[in-house]
């Protein structure tokens, strides 16, 4: 099962993932084991844009709240606080 996270921004994240041991000091994460899979979608966008008939944006998307990750596996302690529930989620596992 796929959980979606939303953290308070990218920073907030990487703080995470160091006390969870799926960050080194270095800022690589550890994605992928046989424990887990992390999706690092990271920012996403409205779909507010603005376009005119001849393709130009007139007004660019707005970003979501939030920095985004989907996560398999075992929740890190603290981690099930930053659940969320997207009625149509931008990128799943395939």
């Amino acid at each position: 099962m796929t959980n979606y996270l939303r953290f308070a921004d990218e920073a907030t994240f990487r703080s995470a993932a160091f006390v969870a041991g799926l960050c080194d000091e270095a800022g690589t994460y550890v994605q992928y084991t046989h424990d887990h899979a992390m999706d690092i979608v990271g920012l996403l966008m409205n779909d507010d844009a603005v376009v005119s008939p001849d393709g130009t944006v007139t007004t660019p998307a707005t970003p979501m709240l939030g920095w985004h990750i989907n996560y398999v596996g075992v929740l890190p302690t603290g981690w099930d606080a930053l659940l969320v529930s997207p009625v149509a989620p931008r990128r799943v596992f395939a």
